[in-house]
C-alpha cells in the first residue's frame, strides 16, 4: 500500500482547519484512534494534554504516548500501531530522529507507512518523513556534531522546509542549501503537503525549489 501522509509545518492556529478537514478524510475513519510520538520526553504530559484537546476537537481520540523514556515498556508500541494514525511532534529534528533510531523506531513507523495507518507530522514531525533531515537548520534547529547519519524514513523524494516565510530563500545559507537539494516543498505556518498514495497535495501557499530554482 502506498502512504498516507500529513505534513504540517505548524498545527495548532486556525489557518489549519481546512487542512485539517482534509486530514480527516485521509484517515477516514469516523472516530480516528491516534497514537502521539514525542520528540522529547514530556512527563507532566503537557504538550500531550494540549494536543489531546486539539485532536479531540476534530473527533479524534488521542490515545497512547510514546517517548524515547517509555517507548520500551511491554506492549507500548503495539497498542500505538493499532491505531489508525500516528501524530509525530515539533521539536529539535536532529535529536528526535536520533532517539528513534536508537530505539529501533524507523523500521516500525515504515511499516505502519506502508500498512494501514496515516502519518502526521508537525514541523519535526514532518521532516521525519523525508529522505534527510538536513534542512532543519534552515528552520532554526541546533545540529548534534555526533550525528553522522541524517537519513530519516524515506517515505518521500523531496525535503521539507517547515515555517517558510516569503523571501527566506535569498539569505545566504538557504541559497546554498536549495542549490544543492533537487525538490524542496516549502510550507509556510497554515499549509500543509498532503500525500495520498501516489498523489501530492498542497494546501495552502507550498512553494517549490528545485536546484534552488523556484516554480512558476
Amino acid at each position: 500500500m502506498q502512504p498516507r501522509l500529513a505534513l504540517y509545518s505548524d498545527q495548532e492556529i486556525p489557518a489549519n482547519a481546512v487542512v485539517n478537514r482534509r486530514l480527516l478524510t485521509l484517515i477516514g475513519a469516523e472516530y480516528p484512534r491516534i497514537g502521539y510520538i514525542s520528540s522529547a520526553p514530556d512527563p507532566a504530559r503537557s504538550y500531550y494534554s494540549r494536543k489531546q484537546a486539539y485532536y479531540r476537537a476534530l473527533g479524534c481520540d488521542l490515545c497512547v504516548y510514546v517517548d524515547s523514556d517509555v517507548v520500551e515498556e511491554p506492549g507500548l508500541v503495539a497498542e500505538m500501531l493499532d491505531c489508525d494514525a500516528i501524530h509525530l511532534t515539533g521539536g529539535n529534528t536532529f535529536s528526535f530522529l536520533q532517539w528513534l533510531e536508537l530505539h529501533g523506531m524507523l523500521p516500525t513507523l515504515r511499516a505502519f507507512a506502508a500498512g494501514h495507518g496515516v502519518l502526521i507530522g508537525a514541523s519535526a514531525g514532518s521532516l521525519m518523513m523525508t529522505t534527510s533531515i538536513a534542512i532543519a537548520e534552515l528552520s532554526g534547529d541546533t545540529p548534534d556534531p555526533s550525528m553522522k547519519n541524517l537519513e530519516a524514513l524515506g517515505l518521500v523524494d523531496f525535503d521539507f522546509w517547515p515555517h517558510y516565510k516569503s523571501g527566506a530563500e535569498h539569505r545566504t545559507t538557504e541559497s546554498a542549501y536549495l542549490s544543492k537539494s533537487e525538490c524542496v516543498y516549502a510550507c509556510p505556518d497554515g499549509a500543509a503537503v498532503i500525500i495520498d498514495g501516489h498523489h501530492v497535495e498542497f494546501i495552502g501557499a507550498v512553494r517549490t525549489f528545485r536546484h534552488g530554482k523556484i516554480d512558476a
